[in-house]
């Protein structure tokens, strides 16, 4: 294996960005897309593979269950969205902040390799006729608009894992707004104020204007105030930082609880900056590399373990057991998944990433 990843030259699978590379970053991101992609790859062998009772397995078997605690990746990938798209608007005085920039480098770096695969699911799904056109259409261009979780009151059929994209686009549109507002008096007292505020809004109060905005408001806020802490507070590096990111990220993993989820995501971001033994392993090029393809992971990943495991998720059961015969399969169809869709990486997402960090770099 050693031999196999010396060969691959990993720096040509680095993200490109308009900022300064934080490799910690692309680390979280790893801590993200896997747990989500485990769990839907589980979702995937349940319904696909005929030894077993999706039912039962829900409902009874444990493994099972902690394996759907990975559906929590998706909130650690909210938090980091709003680590990273308020850091250089918290960096910048109120007069400098240039939105024309903030949204040609959004629409650059996410919608091109979003439509292109929603158009190629699109496809598939014609090609398959288990629905009918029209629905197909709608669903595609609700999808192509953001707007498939208020109009159907459901996840893209086209693209399920799409309803996420779509929070984040509502965070984006909102996000100058928000930063402005913190930004008013630039007060360390106002800005706790409004943060407060913000976490009320969404545990309790939603007042923003988009509705399910609202309810993950509290992810993408941890991410804004880790931000806020790593350009105003500096930390000395210490063993007792390892400590916290281990207990904050089993935490996050392990509780429904969002209050404490919204600590912990602080604590997990503010750590991941400042350990000592797991320094190393979080700036690790396959770690920080995988971390960095996630969006395209992202989109590709949970229709690409469906096909898998439709056309070969029978012919590896061990006996009658779920858990082993899902860890025989992940072992084999996730490393084999991530290398077949780091070439959409390649191809089609990290050209539109390098436009982007070209366009952040220009003058507006």
């Amino acid at each position: 294996m050693k031999n196999i990843l010396k060969s691959v030259n990993l720096k040509s699978f680095e993200r490109k960005s308009s900022q300064r590379f934080i490799p910690e970053i692309d680390a979280l991101r790893f801590f993200a897309i896997m747990p989500v992609m485990l769990v839907h790859f589980s979702g995937a062998l349940l319904a696909q593979n005929k030894s077993f009772d999706r039912t039962i397995i829900d409902q009874e078997n444990t493994f099972r269950h902690i394996l759907l605690q990975g559906n929590f990746g998706v909130h650690l990938f909210f938090a980091i969205s709003g680590f990273i798209l308020t850091l250089p608007f918290l960096k910048k005085a109120k007069g400098s902040i240039s939105l024309k920039k903030y949204f040609t480098r959004r629409l650059i770096r996410i919608e091109p390799p979003y439509i292109i695969a929603i158009t190629i699911f699109l496809i598939v799904h014609l090609i398959l006729q288990e629905k009918n056109f029209s629905f197909l259409l709608e669903s595609y261009l609700a999808s192509f608009f953001y707007v498939h979780n208020g109009w159907f009151d459901a996840a893209s059929y086209i693209l399920p894992v799409a309803w996420s994209l779509e929070i984040e686009v509502q965070f984006y549109l909102i996000m100058p707004i928000l930063i402005f507002i913190v930004k008013f008096f630039d007060s360390p007292i106002w800005r706790a104020f409004i943060y407060l505020l913000l976490l009320l809004s969404s545990l309790y109060l939603d007042i923003l204007p988009f509705e399910f905005l609202n309810d993950y408001m509290v992810f993408f806020l941890s991410g804004i105030i880790a931000a806020d802490l790593y350009l105003n507070l500096k930390f000395n590096k210490s063993y007792i930082w390892d400590f916290i990111f281990l207990g904050c990220i089993i935490t996050f993993f392990s509780t429904t609880n969002n209050p404490t989820r919204f600590i912990c995501l602080i604590g997990v971001i503010t750590s991941s900056f400042n350990v000592i033994l797991l320094k190393k392993f979080l700036n690790a090029k396959l770690i920080t590399v995988i971390g960095g393809m996630c969006y395209s992971l992202y989109l590709l990943h949970y229709p690409l373990f469906y096909l898998m495991t439709k056309v070969l998720g029978n012919k590896f059961n061990i006996g009658e057991s779920f858990e082993w015969t899902y860890l025989i399969q992940a072992s084999i169809f996730i490393p084999l998944g991530i290398m077949l869709m780091s070439i959409y990486f390649l191809l089609v997402e990290k050209p539109f990433m390098v436009l982007s960090q070209k366009m952040g770099k220009k003058n507006t």
